[in-house]
């Protein structure tokens, strides 16, 4: 397997925060909200079977995510936790930032609905406006389902292939195509169903521009990848060299590569010795107990870019 050497270079630290040159930036922002953990959290949805989550130590672990994307920059936002939502800690499902532009999604899950209001009426208490969409009936998408890159205008779409438990549909799909053709019309939007993890994030994502990970248990139709606004025309993806993880490994096929840098889940050392190869600065976070709870490091997390010149005060 030949991999290219890195090419991300520090270029000073100043108080604890990096400022890196890259050439993989498929993420950047300087903004990230996050939410406080609720005490309820082992109560809510999760199709893993590891054990049960301890709430002490999953704070702990949230926090040094929180102290990791601060090294990078970001400014945070921490919402405060609701007990009678125990999924409202991954925000990213709810609420989706595209081109500076905050707008909700539509849950496939229902006890998650709910989340929808909360985060938008959250967010507005800071000063940060989101634009409500009405989805039609039977439309359903979580933002664990789209793998974004801005810089590229590429969208992913994964449609989730569990009957049991949809989170993002096809009638989905093609709504968050239009939403997002509205807010950057030169967008290519591609949809790919998926089986055997919770979201298309949770166990495929992008390590750099041309390489990907995945999890073997995350089964991807990628002979039939299509255009949600064109039914039935097909595309042909861009030639990623996708690396299938070791099984064990599996779990470690979500990382966040932002500005610069990229954040791993700890314990997957395949998943960091590639991640080095191209990031000086791999930052390793504990992710036990989320991954109990079927959370990924973004699942945490709404990134957005916040304009300067509307930016709050």
């Amino acid at each position: 397997m030949a991999f290219k050497s890195r090419d991300a270079t520090p270029v000073k630290m100043e108080e604890g925060i990096f400022s890196i040159t890259s050439g993989n930036h498929l993420i950047t922002a300087n903004l990230v909200v996050v939410r406080e953990i609720p005490r309820s959290f082992d109560k809510g949805l999760t199709t893993q079977k590891i054990g049960k989550p301890d709430y002490d130590k999953i704070r702990e672990q949230h926090e040094e995510f929180v102290k990791a994307v601060r090294r990078l920059g970001l400014n945070v936002i921490k919402l405060p936790a609701y007990a009678e939502h125990p999924d409202i800690q991954f925000p990213r499902d709810t609420i989706l930032s595209y081109n500076g532009v905050l707008f909700n999604l539509n849950p496939g899950s229902e006890s998650r609905k709910k989340e929808v209001d909360k985060n938008i009426s959250d967010l507005g208490g800071e000063g940060i406006a989101v634009r409500r969409i009405d989805y039609p009936e039977g439309a359903f998408v979580e933002g664990g389902d789209v793998l974004a890159s801005e810089s590229e205008h590429l969208v992913i779409i994964g449609i989730s292939g569990n009957k049991d438990n949809i989170r993002t549909n096809k009638k989905g799909a093609k709504t968050l195509a239009k939403i997002l053709k509205n807010i950057d019309p030169e967008v290519t939007v591609v949809a790919v169903k998926h089986t055997g993890v919770l979201h298309l994030e949770t166990g495929f994502t992008r390590l750099t521009k041309d390489i990907a990970l995945r999890d073997p248990k995350c089964i991807i139709d990628w002979s039939k990848p299509y255009y949600p606004l064109e039914e039935g025309r097909r595309i042909k993806l861009p030639p990623w060299q996708i690396i299938e993880l070791p099984e064990a490994e599996g779990y470690g096929a979500h990382v966040l590569p932002i500005n610069g840098a990229i954040i791993i889940a700890k314990g997957h050392p395949t998943v960091k010795m590639l991640a080095e190869k191209y990031y000086n600065l791999v930052i390793e976070v504990d992710m036990s107990e989320s991954h109990k709870m079927d959370g990924s490091i973004r699942c945490w997390t709404i990134l957005h870019n916040e304009n300067p010149a509307t930016a709050r005060n």
